[in-house]
């Protein structure tokens, strides 16, 4: 069951990693995020099963199991209330002009920034395959949505 939970401030100070789901994700990249907070979000857990968070908006996607199987034991963040023991803090949609973005990454780096980081690396973040892959599945916007987020966090 997923617990209400509010991530501000639990990593003041920080810097805080995000291991994206893009093709240069390696285990070799995930591993240059050691000795940071790390968020792992999707497929990316599986290159950092130690990271400190996983984010997966959707309870019904297979990274869920996945997550499972390689014995994550950080904290995991769904984005509906469902039965998972996960915490959910919202939907997470981020407004872009007039779109309006639900998406893992965005999500992941809205927690970094709630969670009081003071510095974020972004790694494994391929704007361009995720809209090019996405162009006809109505999950685009991931560039301007990212775009937007960094200026407002700067």
């Amino acid at each position: 069951m997923t617990t209400k939970w509010n991530p501000d401030g639990i990593w003041q100070g920080e810097t805080v990693a995000i291991l994206g789901a893009g093709p240069d994700m390696t285990e070799e990249l995930a591993l240059t995020a050691k000795g940071h907070k790390t968020i792992a979000v999707n497929r990316a857990v599986r290159y950092a099963p130690w990271a400190d968070m996983f984010v997966a908006l959707d309870p019904h996607h297979p990274f869920w199991e996945e997550a499972d199987n390689l014995g994550f034991s950080g904290i995991r963040v769904c984005g509906v209330e469902c039965d998972y023991d996960a915490m959910y803090a919202g939907p997470f949609y981020e407004r872009a002009g007039s779109l309006e973005i639900r998406n893992n990454a965005l999500a992941a780096l809205r927690i970094a920034f709630r969670s009081g980081a003071k510095h974020i690396k972004l790694l494994g973040f391929d704007t361009a395959r995720y809209e090019e892959t996405h162009e006809h599945t109505g999950f685009s916007g991931l560039t301007v949505g990212l775009a937007q987020m960094l200026a407002e966090i700067r």
